[in-house]
């Protein structure tokens, strides 16, 4: 199963920030944790990162992995850059995996402080090589601090040093930096910007968005970088991982603003796992996004440039009759076990805005209702698919069913059928996938996101519209 789920990204992905922005709105905040959620699942070294990177490669983005090793610390970061988007507007994101190795391992337990100082590479190591220190000085995990200098602060075999590209970047241009990680990967992340702006680094172009981080380290460091670091920290219930230094060795303290996230009680993943805090981030985008008004119809209406209420479309794109290769997107047909009947529109809202993606004309039926499973038979689906001056019809079922010997494991099935508004049939294809990695919310989109695939092929060979 070497594939993850995507969609949304033609909003979420072709929509920059404003560069340099400091202040972030309630829908522009959860927007980026989307973002960054996602893209922290994609680095992971895992079965299920290729479709991510292959829409997001599609969209414009480029991903680039970056890898260093020596006796402390064996390291690899990304960096994905929106090349689609004008220079002084594009999002650049470094990205660093949480713990996956026996070396990161080996890091995340050591966990004795080493002193934080200095404004260049060579004075970070003799600050941090210091044996007796005063304890009221700022100090820092020695495990994070290890692998953030391999990875950014010691040469790689090209014998470039990637502090010095990242503060290149930060002085030449005016594209805001967002630095993010999960776990181990989250507490990296925190130290980078925290060692980049000790170098000079204007700390107003970056900000760091972190996902299930242990602590990094103590008060003195905390109230130093707390006040100019921008520091976004998700935290999930019952993750235990967030506050494991704190449990383990005394004097770690948290900093920066905490979001606490609820786990998703359909998902049997541990409540650390990076495909809980993305189920919480997909929630939180469409419930921001949508004013809670959870409905395929209300999520039409944010592609203007696809319907039109005068019958002509109005994007730079088109300038055509709706007629000829309109799809018409009748209401999702969902059969769920009642244990998960709570992700239902969520689950339709997810492969719905995949569906409408790879379209260009669409009409979304009025009475798609997100939380309905009420089914629109085919013959009144071409009934209002020929009123509404569409071409073509596509239904999508979502179906659920529980695992005899696992009550908390499920296997999702999503469908996707195809037809002419006199009922002929042009295309179908059905995939399934269990929850066992992901939630069900992730697991319909995983579905919706292979078979948009058999789509593509479709419109190649002219079967379906573009």
């Amino acid at each position: 199963m070497k594939k993850i789920f995507i969609w949304l990204l033609a909003i979420l992905f072709l929509v920059p920030m404003e560069a340099g922005a400091e202040i972030r709105n309630s829908l522009q905040q959860a927007r980026l944790a989307y973002i960054c959620a996602l893209a922290d699942m994609a680095v992971y070294d895992t079965d299920m990162n290729d479709v991510v990177r292959q829409e997001m490669n599609r969209l414009g983005w480029r991903f680039t992995d970056y890898r260093n090793k020596d006796a402390r610390a064996n390291t690899v970061f990304y960096t994905v850059v929106n090349m689609q988007a004008e220079p002084g507007q594009r999002e650049t994101l470094i990205v660093i995996p949480g713990t996956e190795k026996l070396k990161d391992i080996e890091v995340d337990l050591r966990c004795s402080k080493v002193l934080f100082g200095g404004s260049n590479i060579n004075e970070f190591r003799q600050y941090a090589e210091q044996e007796k220190v005063d304890s009221n000085a700022p100090m820092v995990h020695r495990g994070f601090n290890d692998y953030t200098m391999t990875a950014f602060f010691t040469p790689r075999e090209s014998g470039k040093i990637a502090a010095d590209e990242i503060q290149k970047f930060l002085s030449e241009s005016n594209d805001h930096l967002y630095i993010t990680g999960h776990s181990l990967g989250g507490a990296v992340a925190t130290l980078l910007g925290a060692r980049l702006v000790a170098a000079g680094a204007d700390a107003s172009k970056l900000s760091i968005f972190t996902f299930g981080a242990p602590t990094v380290g103590n008060t003195a460091f905390a109230e130093e970088y707390g006040c100019l670091l921008d520091v976004s920290r998700y935290t999930m219930s019952g993750d235990l991982v967030k506050n494991a230094l704190q449990m383990l060795k005394s004097g770690y303290v948290q900093f920066g603003t905490e979001y606490k996230w609820q786990k998703n009680e359909n998902s049997h993943r541990f409540n650390h796992s990076m495909a809980g805090y993305l189920d919480a981030a997909i929630r939180g985008y469409y419930d921001e996004s949508l004013g809670g008004v959870l409905t395929l119809q209300q999520l039409a209406s944010y592609k203007p440039e696809a319907i039109s209420e005068e019958g002509m479309a109005t994007g730079p794109l088109w300038n055509q009759q709706f007629d000829k290769g309109r799809v018409y997107i009748a209401p999702v047909q969902m059969k769920l076990p009642e244990n998960i009947q709570n992700d239902s529109a969520y689950m339709q809202l997810a492969v719905g805005d995949l569906l409408m993606n790879q379209f260009q004309r669409i009409h979304v039926d009025e009475n798609a209702v997100a939380a309905s499973n009420e089914v629109d038979t085919l013959f009144t689906a071409c009934q209002e698919a020929e009123q509404v001056g569409c071409e073509y019809i596509a239904q999508i079922k979502i179906s659920g069913t529980m695992d005899k010997a696992n009550p908390n494991l499920y296997r999702i099935a999503t469908e996707t059928s195809f037809f002419t508004t006199s009922g002929e049939p042009v295309a179908s294809s059905m995939t399934s996938t269990t929850t066992k990695e992901i939630t069900p919310i992730e697991a319909a989109m995983y579905n919706m996101a292979r078979l948009t695939g058999d789509i593509q092929q479709a419109q190649a060979e002219g079967i379906l519209p573009k």
